[in-house]
Order: C-alpha cells, then sequence, then structure tokens
C-alpha cells in the first residue's frame, strides 16, 4: 500500500458525488422528505429506491474514511497536527458554507416555497419553510416573489432560521474530533495492555472472518432502533445524540482500520459477491419491508416487526455496500490519476456548492411534460456541470481550493517560460 492511499481518496470522493446524485432526485420522489422546497409534477418510483439506496450506506461510508484518515493524521502529525489540519479543512470550510452558501439555499428554498404557496399548495407534506412563505405572502400579498425574499433577508430572519442542511456532516465530524481529543488521554492509557491486546485481535478476527459482515451488522444494528424506518438525517443544530452515536461506530472502525491497515486489502475481499448480494437480495427485501410497514405505521397499526426486521436488513446492507465499494475502488483506483485525482479534489467544492443550483434546476424542470426520469437526468447532468465548471474557473487555483484541498499551480501554457507558471506546495 502507498504511502498515499489514491482508492480511498477515490472512494471518499464517490460518496461526495453520489450525494449529488441522491439531491437531484428527492423532487422526482413519490414520498419526497418535508424539508426539500421542490415536489415534480411527474415523480417516479426510482427516485425512492435511489434515496432508500445511497442513504443506507453513503455516509457511513464517508464517517468511516473520515475515520481512517484521521488516525492517519493522528499517528503522523500527533493530536496537535491532527486538530490543525481539521481546523483548516473541516472548521472553516464549514465556517464559511455556513456563511456563503447556505443563505443562498435559504433563498432559492424559499423563493420555491413562496411559488408553491401561490400556486395552490404542492403535494407531500408541508415544509419547515412552508409557513414563513405563507407569512411573507400575507403580509404584502401585491410583492413580487424576489422582492418578499429580498425582505426576508433585510429583516434578519435568515440568521434566526440558519439552518445546517446539507453541512450537518461537517457539524457532526466536528463533534467527533472533539471526542478525539476527549478520549486520547484514557485511551492512551490502555497503550500496551491485555485489554487493549484483546480488542485488537478480536478486531483483526472479524475483519479476516467470513463472519466479518454479519458481525458488523450485529453491533450496528441497535444503533438504528432509535430511529424511524431508515437512519434519520440531522436538520437541527442541537445534536441528535443516538444519531451521533450511530455514525460515530463507523468513524471508529475506521480510526481502527488505520491502527491495522495491514488489513485494508483483505476488507475488500469478495467485493464482487457483496455487492451483488446486497442490491439483488437485501435491498429488494428492505423495500418490501418499508413499503409494506410503512401504509400500517401511518394507519396506527402495529408495524415494529417490519421495522425491526428492515434495520436489521439495512444494517446488513450497509456493511456489505461499504465492502464491495472498498473492494471495487482498490481494484480500479490503486493508481495515481490524474484525471481522477483532479475528480477527488473537485468533488469537496461540489458537494458543499450543490443544494443550490439543484433546487433551482428542480424548480425549472418541475412541470416540464416529461416523465420524471428523464428531467431527473438533466437535472443531475447540469448540476455537474455548472459545478465542475465553477471549481475550475473560480476554486481550484483560488484561496478557497487552497483551503479545500491545498495550494494547486497551474500547468504552464505550451511555450510559456517556467518564471511565469505560478508555483504552489501541498
Amino acid at each position: 500500500m502507498t504511502d498515499r492511499y489514491h482508492a480511498l481518496d477515490s472512494l471518499r470522493a464517490f460518496a461526495m458525488f453520489l450525494g449529488v446524485l441522491l439531491h437531484a432526485g428527492i423532487s422526482f420522489m413519490e414520498t419526497p422528505p418535508n424539508f426539500w422546497p421542490v415536489r415534480d409534477a411527474a415523480p417516479t418510483p426510482l427516485a425512492d429506491v435511489l434515496l432508500i439506496a445511497v442513504h443506507d450506506f453513503r455516509m457511513q461510508l464517508f464517517f468511516l474514511l473520515a475515520g481512517f484518515f484521521g488516525c492517519l493524521l493522528y499517528q503522523r502529525y500527533g493530536l496537535r497536527g491532527l486538530l490543525a489540519h481539521r481546523l483548516k479543512r473541516v472548521a472553516v470550510p464549514f465556517a464559511l458554507a455556513l456563511l456563503l452558501i447556505v443563505p443562498t439555499v435559504q433563498a432559492v428554498g424559499l423563493y420555491c416555497e413562496i411559488e408553491n404557496h401561490r400556486a395552490g399548495g404542492v403535494r407531500g407534506d408541508v415544509s419547515p419553510l412552508r409557513p414563513v412563505a405563507v407569512a411573507l405572502v400575507d403580509a404584502n400579498p401585491e410583492a413580487n416573489t424576489a422582492k418578499l425574499v429580498a425582505g426576508f433577508f433585510t429583516h434578519g430572519d435568515w440568521i434566526a432560521r440558519l439552518p445546517l442542511v446539507h453541512l450537518w456532516f461537517l457539524y457532526y465530524l466536528l463533534i467527533f474530533v472533539v471526542a478525539v481529543v476527549a478520549l486520547t488521554p484514557l485511551l492512551g492509557r490502555l497503550s500496551g495492555t491485555r485489554a487493549l491486546a484483546r480488542f485488537d485481535s478480536a478486531y483483526r478476527w472479524v475483519i479476516g472472518s467470513r463472519w466479518c459482515i454479519p458481525v458488523l451488522a450485529a453491533l450496528t444494528f441497535p444503533l438504528m432502533l432509535p430511529m424511524t424506518w431508515i437512519v434519520d438525517t440531522p436538520t437541527r443544530w442541537n445534536p441528535q445524540w443516538h444519531v451521533v452515536g450511530y455514525y460515530f461506530a463507523f468513524f471508529g472502525f475506521g480510526w481502527v482500520l488505520y491502527r491495522h491497515r495491514d488489513l485494508v486489502p483483505g476488507f475488500g475481499r469478495s467485493w464482487c459477491a457483496h455487492l451483488l448480494i446486497a442490491n439483488l437480495i437485501v435491498l429488494p427485501l428492505i423495500l418490501w419491508l418499508i413499503a409494506t410497514g410503512v401504509p400500517l405505521w401511518k394507519a396506527g397499526a402495529d408495524s415494529t416487526a417490519y421495522e425491526v426486521t428492515g434495520f436489521a436488513a439495512a444494517a446488513i446492507y450497509t456493511w456489505l455496500m461499504i465492502c464491495g465499494l472498498w473492494g471495487v475502488f482498490l481494484r480500479l483506483f490503486v493508481r495515481e490519476s490524474a484525471r481522477v485525482r483532479y475528480l477527488a479534489d473537485a468533488a469537496y467544492w461540489c458537494y458543499l456548492a450543490s443544494i443550490t443550483p439543484i433546487v433551482v434546476l428542480q424548480f425549472a424542470v418541475k412541470d416540464w411534460p416529461l416523465p420524471g426520469e428523464v428531467k431527473a437526468v438533466l437535472v443531475t447532468a447540469a448540476t455537474m456541470a455548472l459545478l465542475l465548471a465553477s471549481y475550475q474557473l473560480f476554486v481550484r487555483y483560488t484561496l478557497i481550493g487552497a483551503i479545500l484541498n491545498g495550494m494547486k499551480a497551474r500547468k504552464p501554457r505550451a511555450g510559456s517560460h517556467p518564471a511565469t507558471a505560478g508555483a504552489s506546495s501541498h
């Protein structure tokens, strides 16, 4: 294994880009979450399947990788170096995105909800922004939508209502960094003890055993029981501690995996079988349990057996997908590639900036007389084109790019003198 884990860098970027794909499909769901402001006129159940499937492994994989690379930083630079790195790569982007990106998400969301209200409402549950939109319209019914949105920001209401939206993963990652700081002195006392040796031995046995997936799923399953049908998405500043605990389990697993990094290749073994079993057997079972149990739950009937069984299947699906994708990326992306490296660098920005263009494009096409599947593809493709173009033109070689991924140097143009080409360092 090389000093830089190119395959795992690519896998982390893949998880980010999957987030763009997932959010681009939300407006096309038959049962969209209430926090999303756009509801397409041509919903498709494929969007619901996409959300359930991707939501069940994407952030789990991300936090596992965050723990893995966090331990790498800790062992290489110590606790102070880890904190400095996370301050620059996590805390600063979180603060900047909160101030510069989230208000644009609020603005387009509010615009959509005002238009939804004036159109007589849309299908699905009412979003938290809908009452705000209704109040704005009722207070000034003659004003156009743009003016109402501008007034919302002029009066400072947006500050009191500043949401986490998709930045919750950075917020929780910062909580995990604080947990590392708090736990380091305690865990340091275990170094060289029999208890740590037994833990490490058990961990190595699980990773090397044919029972790896069932054991990991059994450990994850109890953490899902406080949730409702699928893994909860945090939307509040007040941490949802059952969600914190759930994702910290993946973070901790990744941390320990770096301590035993000789096991990294073996963790992705049998990747083909894992992916086939996950998507041909386990995912259909999850979908059937949800499709059967949720109507009972909404009707007030006892749906506990369906929900608990669904969580058990979801825990298995999560680990099958993590191990399967781990193996795929170790097989295909172990060597460095300039194109893959570029996309890996771009992924962070693309995810952070993605919600605003997605909502704008979804709202623009919501009434087009086209199948939902076609519109979803158009929205996704257009969003990715805009995001990658913005990364190249406005981010990669700027201070923002340096904060996200380190300074990048432009390649010298043909015939240019090396002294004019510019230089940078990672």
